[in-house]
């Protein structure tokens, strides 16, 4: 295997694209996005006798704590490809790229399921569980390539119930493509982490997500509003035919008001809209 650096979009997105599932994180909007936060960023292609069999966005996280490599949602791999080989491949390729870019570690988070079969693969590479996850470690994939009325009536009955009873008490939604979305979902981005107590993303980078992705409409925000006010938020990157919630924020609301619910829904419908089988 010889690994080296892809500089042509479309070869990567084409590549990016076959694979399954998709990931936006692994998408060439995404290392943009890192570039803009002043992260390091590779885009490397894995050959084997000069066929493309895999692809690692690599980013070099300047953290505090110590530099170190992130692979995100990846590697990704062509059918029949052993993952084993590849994680090998990277480890050597970025032993000898360490010491001169100060990074103490290689952290990969593929999407593949957390067996014991996957986890082998691992250890035979000399990779160790890391003591936190970078992404969410669960992750709920709707088949929203059906009616509407299909998508309803599979819901709970308390969620259907949720969604007519926030139309009914006067929430509303809307779409926006606009970068200029982060100044209305910020106030309730910041609430949220108020509430919560998480590490939030800095505005500066929501923001570079909305301009890269909006760049090629692959992205939105929806906005629910109550009584006059901006009280629900989602931003959605979309990448193929999937559609991501990714960031969400909200006011603390009464039950009698489910706005949330009501978010959801419309950004499950915008995504049917866009050709989108999965939310």
């Amino acid at each position: 295997m010889t690994i080296q650096e892809i500089s042509d979009r479309t070869e990567w997105e084409e590549f990016v694209r076959a694979q399954e599932p998709l990931t936006f994180l692994h998408s060439w909007e995404w290392g943009e996005v890192q570039r803009a936060s002043d992260e390091g960023v590779e885009r490397l292609g894995i050959y084997e006798d000069n066929r493309l069999i895999a692809v690692a966005l690599v980013i070099l996280v300047k953290a505090k704590r110590g530099y170190h490599y992130l692979i995100p949602h990846g590697p990704l791999t062509t059918p029949g490809v052993v993952m084993g080989d590849v994680l090998v491949a990277l480890r050597d390729y970025f032993d000898d790229r360490a010491r001169s870019d100060k990074a103490v570690a290689l952290k990969i988070a593929p999407l593949l399921e957390a067996n014991e079969e996957n986890q082998q693969l691992f250890r035979q590479a000399k990779f160790m569980p890391s003591p936190l996850h970078i992404h969410a470690e669960l992750t709920w994939v709707l088949d929203i390539n059906r009616s509407a009325d299909e998508l309803l009536s599979g819901m709970r009955k308390t969620t259907r119930h949720a969604i007519k009873k926030a139309q009914s008490v006067g929430v509303t939604t809307e779409i926006i493509t606009d970068p200029s979305a982060v100044e209305r979902f910020w106030p309730l981005y910041e609430q949220t982490k108020q509430r919560h107590g998480f590490v939030p993303w800095s505005k500066h980078t929501i923001a570079e997500q909305l301009r890269i992705f909006g760049e090629h409409n692959r992205i939105f925000t929806v906005i629910a509003r109550y009584q006059g006010e901006d009280v629900a938020a989602a931003i959605c990157p979309v990448y193929g035919t999937t559609t991501f919630y990714y960031h969400g924020a909200s006011k603390k609301l009464p039950s009698s008001v489910p706005a949330a619910q009501l978010l959801q829904w419309a950004a499950i419908q915008e995504a049917k809209e866009r050709g989108c089988t999965q939310y």
